[in-house]
């Protein structure tokens, strides 16, 4: 074989190897620069379309969302509060050439100027002190609490080492993982205020420092005189290591429509802009509303034992949801499954769930999202029960529903716009159940 051939044959390969290792049925720009990227819908948590979501990357600090959305939960809304800055805290960083406030050991420093400057100066000695305040001890305790809430948000490619996002082996994410923080964190009390806030915060003196500290907006498509400026961006979180390049999250709103865009390992601040508006201009050109999918009533039935027996059966329903949908997509093109178990054991947690699934499209991505089953007829049940019933369940107080977490067992799928109901039993893994990933991904 002459090697003309023989080099035209390797090159085959490569370009065969290549497109094979492309995303099956991905929707969205193909983006170059910008290694990842996930546009999700922030009322509904639809995926919308992405570039390796589900790959794990260095995030840098868009990390500190998570440790931000932590510390609003844990303050409910009081930011009052004095946090006594540690050791740790500041000595931790020596060496790293980070960003900081110059926090002291001994600073007593109130919980909001902590929030706005991790916020808004990016400070990786005020995210030590609100690791700290919200892990109850240490910045360890506070690391091990981030990735607890990871868990329970059910995230598959997430590790935190830190609580900034300083690069370390251990520490990573991915472009889905991290909309979905965000999009937990924006129901945390005040975090959407923080992240949308674009004007100056001013830090008071404090017991160890007189001086008066100013933080300002660091992103430049959130400054109005930026060439930059992308005024559909409402807050966002801007990063950047040596090893993660540029990454991105932000909230955008266009005509009430609410997205969450993050992107990840963009090769230069440059790239990073163009892509990231590149990708808002997408998204709010094909989806420009939402579309209204009706409740379906007796979406299934579910048996409820108590007491040693069969009770009886209950049925559940489907609450309706609003999604953002491309056009030539409407609500009958959405299916509607149900995740529940085949038996309700009464005094236990019920796991049932309504799945809205989005067949896809060259501009829409495969997708799927949760909304809890409602359950009917429970008080009539326990009603004509009683006396079957074990007395640890007649302790249970029927609200017409009953208590739902995230979980496995059975499916049932009924089309939205109606028809025929067909029941089937799978497992599946629980955390990530909320979406359809396409093939090759």
């Amino acid at each position: 074989m002459n090697k003309t051939l023989t080099r035209a044959l390797a090159a085959l390969a490569l370009l065969l190897a290549a497109a094979l290792a492309l995303p099956a049925s991905a929707a969205g720009p193909a983006l170059g620069a910008t290694r990842a990227y996930c546009i999700m819908d922030a009322d509904s948590g639809l995926v919308l379309a992405q570039q390796n979501m589900d790959e794990e990357l260095h995030p840098a600090s868009i990390t500190k969302v998570m440790t931000l959305g932590l510390a609003c939960e844990k303050a409910q809304g009081d930011w009052s509060g004095l946090v006594t800055v540690s050791h740790e805290d500041v000595y931790s960083l020596v060496g790293t050439d980070s960003s900081h406030i110059a926090l002291l050991e001994g600073e007593q420093v109130s919980l909001e100027a902590l929030l706005y400057a991790t916020m808004m100066a990016s400070a990786n000695d005020g995210a030590n002190a609100l690791a700290e305040y919200f892990g109850g001890g240490s910045i360890a305790d506070g690391v091990a609490a981030m990735n607890a809430q990871a868990a329970e948000l059910g995230l598959q490619h997430t590790h935190f080492a830190n609580p900034h996002g300083i690069s370390d082996e251990d520490h990573y994410t991915s472009c889905y993982d991290m909309a979905t923080i965000l999009r937990w964190a924006l129901e945390q009390p005040g975090f959407e205020g923080l992240f949308t806030n674009n004007e100056m915060y001013v830090m008071q003196p404090t017991n160890l420092q007189p001086v008066t500290r100013y933080f300002s907006q660091q992103d430049s498509m959130r400054i109005g005189s930026s060439m930059f400026h992308e005024d559909t961006i409402l807050g966002s979180k801007i990063g950047y290591t040596d090893i993660a390049r540029q990454t991105y999250i932000c909230l955008a709103e266009k005509n009430g429509v609410r997205l969450i865009c993050v992107t990840m390992r963009s090769e230069s601040k440059t790239d990073r802009y163009a892509d990231v508006r590149a990708l808002l201009d997408y998204a709010f050109s094909t989806w420009t509303g939402y579309t209204e999918i009706p409740p379906a009533a007796g979406a299934a039935g579910m048996t409820v034992q108590g007491g040693g027996g069969v009770l009886g059966t209950v049925s559940l329903d489907a609450p309706g949801i609003r999604l953002p949908l491309a056009a030539g997509m409407q609500a009958a093109d959405v299916s509607l499954s149900v995740e529940l178990p085949e038996v309700y054991t009464l005094g236990q947690p019920l796991e049932a769930w309504a799945v809205y699934s989005v067949p896809g499209s060259e501009v829409q991505e495969a997708a799927s999202v949760r909304a809890p089953l409602t359950v009917a007829g429970l008080d009539a049940l326990l009603e004509s029960s009683r006396g079957l019933i074990h007395p640890a369940a007649e302790d249970l107080e029927p609200a017409g529903y009953l208590p739902l977490i995230l979980g496995v067992a059975g499916a049932a799928v009924v089309l939205a716009g109606g028809g025929a109901l067909w029941y089937g039993r799978r497992r599946r893994p629980a955390a990530r159940a909320d979406r359809v990933k396409p093939d090759g991904i």
